[in-house]
């Protein structure tokens, strides 16, 4: 039972494939004829700290919704390099050009052979990277992103697929009509958002654009409106996310987060999975009796040795490359998630995860994971709430797999109502694949694929704000 007497039902949009053809099928239906809508498919690859992703996504330019056709998982530690790594991740998994590129092309070609298409019928390919531990400059990340783009080549997608079209004939034919390139351009803005003054602030910069975008998409399913203002946390290995405000026509970004999320919950595991390079992932729920004071007890424990604060200075949270100064010159508030001082306590996290287990047995690791992930968020969320940065409007969202398996939503959701003295069940959505919902998301607004009557941008109860963007591209205002 929650603390105002009612169990918590999270608004939890969990994905589930269509295949191509009965996607089509159900579009047609949906428009009680056989006129087919028109569809934009679009790739999301990623290459992750634990993981490396690759999920096609097929949106109806009508309605702005989007739908996952397929989804091709694979252990980044499979791109383990000897050989000319240049970067690592942040459990020390050497990565090289090659060794990134070949995993890339093929957790892309797995993935649209699964979902029945070729490399070459995608209109659009976003190319993202949590890896950002070895860089000591936020810049040194584009090395990753090189990397990306040579084996999304090399699985048959050309350049211009991954680049923002220049004029409505770099865009397929049969989606050209539904463009609006013609009256506006791309300028940077995603579902109605600005960019923090042209620099980057965290090395991660273009995660917490893409799931705040996939998090907006995702809502129009759960019926929320996540509209502007909203506060983003993607819970992957390393943090992500943003804190909006809720400006016209655009929105600006006023709080950024960084650091350490699912890599604690990993440390906790490491001494007691077996594997190489082990994490959450590589670990079976165990069922048995827990008592709640011993969960509470080493969640405390270990929570003690967490970080989480604004941060002031330093080039780097949680191995993750930070411009401080940046922050500042464009007034965005970055909240940061640490172990320690820049990692200094994950091991001490892995000898109480050993002594968990060692004492109590292996079926305390999972809840006491979940209450820890509770912990996090209300942290890093009570921080943005001290610094004036969350809105009588604002909405929750949150995505990855340190903030949504497990009990963990409900255990965010009573968290979240104990820090705002309001049941929250309303004003938190969670999802999983907000990232690749963004890159779809990101692809229609590079392509100017706009839906006025069903926006993602403006602010909530606001209708679209179509008309301001091109009095502001004008110079109107």
């Amino acid at each position: 039972m929650g603390i105002f007497g009612k169990k918590h039902h999270p608004r939890i949009l969990k994905t589930e494939k269509i295949s191509y053809a009965d996607l089509f099928f159900i579009l047609r239906l949906s428009r009680g004829d056989l006129t087919l809508r028109p569809i934009f498919i679009a790739a999301s690859v990623e290459l992750g700290n634990s993981t490396t992703k690759s999920i096609l996504t097929a949106t109806n330019l009508k309605t702005g919704k989007t739908y996952i056709l397929d989804k091709a998982v694979k252990m980044t530690r499979e791109a383990r390099s000897d050989r000319d790594s240049f970067c690592h991740t942040l459990s020390l998994v050497d990565l090289s050009e090659e060794s990134i590129a070949d995993l890339v092309k093929r957790t892309l070609q797995d993935c649209a052979k699964s979902a029945g298409i070729t490399p070459p019928d995608l209109h659009f390919v976003v190319r993202s990277t949590g890896v950002t531990a070895c860089f000591s400059k936020i810049e040194e990340v584009e090395g990753v992103i090189k990397a990306l783009a040579k084996g999304c080549m090399l699985a048959g997608v050309p350049p211009r697929k991954m680049i923002s079209p220049m004029t409505v004939e770099n865009i397929a034919p049969e989606l050209r009509k539904y463009s609006r390139m013609e009256k506006t351009y791309f300028d940077g803005a995603v579902t109605g958002n600005i960019p923090p003054a042209g620099e980057s602030i965290v090395g991660n910069e273009m995660e917490g654009e893409l799931v705040t975008a996939g998090l907006k998409e995702a809502a129009k399913w759960l019926d929320v409106d996540y509209r502007n203002p909203a506060l983003s946390l993607d819970f992957g290995t390393t943090l992500a996310g943003r804190i909006t405000d809720d400006g016209l026509p655009y929105a600006r970004v006023i709080g950024s987060f960084c650091g350490l999320a699912g890599a604690i919950p990993d440390a906790v595991v490491s001494k007691v999975v077996k594997v190489d390079f082990p994490s959450v992932l590589d670990l079976q729920r165990k069922k048995g009796k827990v008592k709640k004071e011993i969960v509470k007890e080493y969640t405390e424990n270990i929570f003690g040795h967490v970080q989480i604060e604004k941060i002031k200075s330093g080039t780097r949270v949680g191995g993750v490359p930070v411009n401080v100064e940046a922050a500042e010159r464009s007034d965005v508030v970055l909240i940061g998630v640490d172990a320690g001082h820049n990692l200094s306590d994950l091991p001490k996290i892995a000898d109480i995860g050993a002594e968990l287990v060692r004492e109590e047995g292996e079926q305390y690791i999972m809840p006491v994971i979940d209450e820890l992930s509770g912990c996090m968020v209300e942290g890093a969320v009570g921080i943005a709430k001290e610094e004036g940065l969350y809105l009588p409007d604002t909405k929750i969202g949150i995505t990855g797999r340190a903030g949504i398996t497990g009990r963990k939503p409900e255990i965010i959701l009573e968290n979240l109502s104990g820090l705002f003295g309001k049941k929250m069940d309303a004003e938190v959505i969670f999802t999983d694949d907000a990232l690749a919902r963004g890159a779809a998301v990101l692809g229609r607004c590079m392509h100017q694929f706009g839906t006025p009557e069903n926006p993602l941008g403006g602010a909530q109860g606001h209708g679209c704000v179509y008309g301001k963007r091109v009095k502001r591209q004008k110079g109107g205002f």
